[in-house]
Formats: structure tokens, C-alpha cells, sequence
């Protein structure tokens, strides 16, 4: 039996102890803490849409029609018209021809390997994914191999040391605690080279990638989507998208499996109705909207271009993401606390979400921070420089 106390004092004193800060205010720009109102960049909000007025007007629109809840499970009578629309919809706008509305991001790539697995199945994974990647393999029958972080090169030395006749690369998009990319050209041509099925998880790219306005923003569109050979790409509503849920795209003989074997998707109730009717409102807001995609670019480049000229030592991505490493978790728990002294709030990420000694602080910027925002977290970053 595991002695509870004796466990948190050990992560008490390894500096890994995790604290709740409840929030008093919607998800926005600026967020309510600790009584006080501080510059939110903690937030996966990057287009700032999760207090949208035109969201909210249509949830309450959603809300009269569908009630509040769905009642069931998908299989039972939890699924709606709304929850048929919104698959459509994606499946359409990514090119996929079927896609399945989850509950969250960590219970569609959960259910994904779960409805696929046996235990000849070898799932090679970055070594530096989404934890629900990672436990996807190890709560199902397949072998978990781990290549190292963005090194195609390994990838494919373990791929050519397995004896399995099934296998399956499994990788983030868009790294969540750094903000990196992965090739997925070269993904999907190791994929084809050695006959494996390929998996994307897109959950911070999907609506923020962006290089055709004519096309919904994500990581695959943004790319020739003649080179991609993708068998099941995952996305989340609860980022960019501002509602929640997830969902996972592919053959309309994958979803088919998934209906039929995922336990998650089985077993639970389904998202609520008014939720799907108003994450499709939102998909359909930023493709009439592209201005708010073309905003984030601007502040990503603000805030690089402005810490580039102050010499702060920040590791730079493409994505809304950037990060400053530290390397000790009392450091860097420390350096949050002063940013809320200057109304800043800015989160600590420590091991286990990142490796050992790779203790980081996170940067989100999203759509809407002003430039004055971004000016203040640059001289509160030039402190700790």
C-alpha cells in the first residue's frame, strides 16, 4: 500500500510539488489570480477565442436548443446531429474521410491504441511526446520503442532493428512544453519506406498553422498534403479552438473500429451537444476570420524580434510556444513567483512533464496580448537573463 504521505513529502523536497492557483476570471488576455489581475502567458487560448462574445452568444443559442447535457454515451443516445456536423465538418476541411468527436485529447489517443492493440504492434514514439501518447502504447498491448527527440535517423535504426510485421510511428506535431515541429514530410516518407502506419497528434497546431487562407489552419494543411501520407491525425477543441473536447481523422474503416472497439469512446457520455454545435460555430468563425491567425504571427514575431534585440536567451519556435530553459525546479518556481509580483503569469514546467534537469519556463502568446503585454514580460525576462 502506498504510503501517501511519505510520497508527496518526496516530491516536496525533489522540488516537484504541484499547486492549484483557482482562477476568478474568464480565459483571456489577462487573468484573475491571487486576487489580482496579471498578464496571462499560460494559456493554450492562442486565438483568444475561449471568451469570445460571439461564443458565448451562440453557446447560449446552442445551449436552448440541445440543453445542457448529453445524457449517454455515443452508443446509447448521446449522439446528436451537432456531434454528426462537427465530424463532418472536420473531415472535410482536413481531407480525412471520417472523424470521431472525443471527450479530450488524452482520451482519443488512449482509445485510438486501445482499439487497435495487440501485442504484435510496435508503436515508435518521440521520445519527448504528450504523456498521452506515450501512455496510449503503455495502457494498450502494443511495444512502446522511443527514438529520440526529432532524430529521423533513429527513428529508422529502431525501426530496422524491429521484427514486428505491424508497426506504427506515433508523434506530436507540435511539441506542447517547447513549442518545436516536427517534419511530418519526413515522418510520412519513413512511414512509407518501412510500410507503417503514421499518427499525428496536432493538438497545438490545429487551428494555428497557417500558410493558405483558402484552407483550414493546422500542421497538415499547411504543408503539401500530396507528400502526407497520415492514417490517424488527432486534434483538440480546448486550444486554439476556445470550447473543448477532441477528436481523432482518418478511413472511414478506422473511425468504424474505433465506434466499435475504443473503450473510452464506448464508456463514456458523450460531449455535451450545445459544446459540439459551438466548437463547429468556432471552426467556422476562424475560417471567416483569418485576420486573427495573421495577429498571432505578428505577436509571435514581436515578442521574438524584441527579446533578439535585449539578448534574452530564449529558445524560439514557430509556434505560439517559446520557452527559457532553467535547469532546477526551485529556480525556476522561484522566477514565477516574482512574475506575479509584476503582474505577470508565466508557469514553471519541471519533471516529470519535462525531463530531468530540463526544468523550463513557458511563454504562450496568444492572438490578442497587446503589445504593451509582451513589452512588460521582456523586461521581467530581462531580470533573469
Amino acid at each position: 500500500m502506498t504510503d501517501y504521505k511519505k510520497t508527496i513529502q518526496q516530491i516536496k523536497k525533489e522540488g516537484r510539488y504541484r499547486k492549484r492557483i483557482s482562477t476568478g476570471s474568464p480565459q483571456d488576455t489577462y487573468i484573475k489570480a491571487n486576487n489580482k489581475y496579471l498578464s496571462n502567458f499560460s494559456s493554450n487560448n492562442y486565438l483568444n477565442l475561449a471568451n469570445s462574445s460571439y461564443l458565448k452568444k451562440q453557446f447560449k443559442i446552442n445551449i436552448s436548443k440541445y440543453g445542457i447535457g448529453s445524457g449517454s454515451s455515443p452508443l446509447i443516445s448521446g449522439y446528436s446531429i451537432a456531434h454528426l456536423n462537427l465530424e463532418k465538418r472536420i473531415s472535410k476541411l482536413l481531407g480525412f474521410e471520417s472523424t470521431l468527436v472525443t471527450n479530450s485529447g488524452y482520451l482519443a489517443n488512449v482509445g485510438l491504441l486501445n482499439a487497435i492493440s495487440t501485442n504484435k504492434i510496435d508503436v515508435f514514439q518521440d521520445r519527448e511526446n504528450h504523456n498521452s501518447i506515450i501512455e496510449s502504447s503503455r495502457l494498450s498491448n502494443t511495444k512502446l520503442i522511443r527514438y529520440q527527440h526529432l532524430n529521423y535517423d533513429d527513428l529508422e535504426k529502431k525501426i530496422l532493428s524491429s521484427n514486428s510485421k505491424n508497426k506504427i510511428i506515433f508523434a506530436d506535431s507540435v511539441f506542447s512544453m517547447t513549442g518545436e515541429k516536427s517534419d511530418l514530410i519526413k515522418l510520412s516518407s519513413i512511414s512509407e519506406k518501412y510500410d507503417c502506419l503514421l499518427f499525428i497528434d496536432d493538438a497545438h497546431g490545429f487551428g494555428v498553422s497557417a500558410k493558405d487562407n483558402r484552407v483550414f489552419p493546422s500542421s497538415i494543411n499547411s504543408l503539401d498534403r500530396r507528400k502526407l501520407k497520415i492514417d490517424a491525425y488527432i486534434g483538440t477543441f480546448g486550444k486554439a479552438i476556445g470550447t473543448f473536447g477532441a477528436f481523432i481523422s482518418g478511413s472511414n474503416n478506422l473511425i468504424d473500429l474505433l465506434i466499435q472497439k475504443s473503450r473510452p469512446y464506448i464508456y463514456s457520455t458523450a460531449l455535451p451537444p450545445a459544446l459540439a454545435s459551438t466548437t463547429l460555430d468556432s471552426i467556422n468563425y476562424i475560417m471567416k476570420n483569418k485576420l486573427i491567425i495573421k495577429s498571432l504571427e505578428n505577436n509571435i514575431n514581436y515578442f521574438k524580434d524584441l527579446a533578439t534585440q535585449n539578448n534574452i536567451n530564449v529558445n524560439f519556435s514557430n509556434s505560439p510556444i517559446q520557452t527559457m530553459h532553467i535547469g532546477n525546479p526551485n529556480k525556476v518556481m522561484n522566477i514565477c513567483k516574482k512574475a506575479q509580483i509584476d503582474n505577470i503569469y508565466i508557469q514553471a514546467i519541471r519533471y516529470p512533464t519535462v525531463p530531468v534537469n530540463k526544468d523550463l519556463i513557458r511563454m504562450n502568446l496568444t492572438s490578442d496580448h497587446s503589445k504593451k503585454q509582451i513589452q512588460s514580460l521582456i523586461e521581467f525576462l530581462k531580470q533573469i537573463r
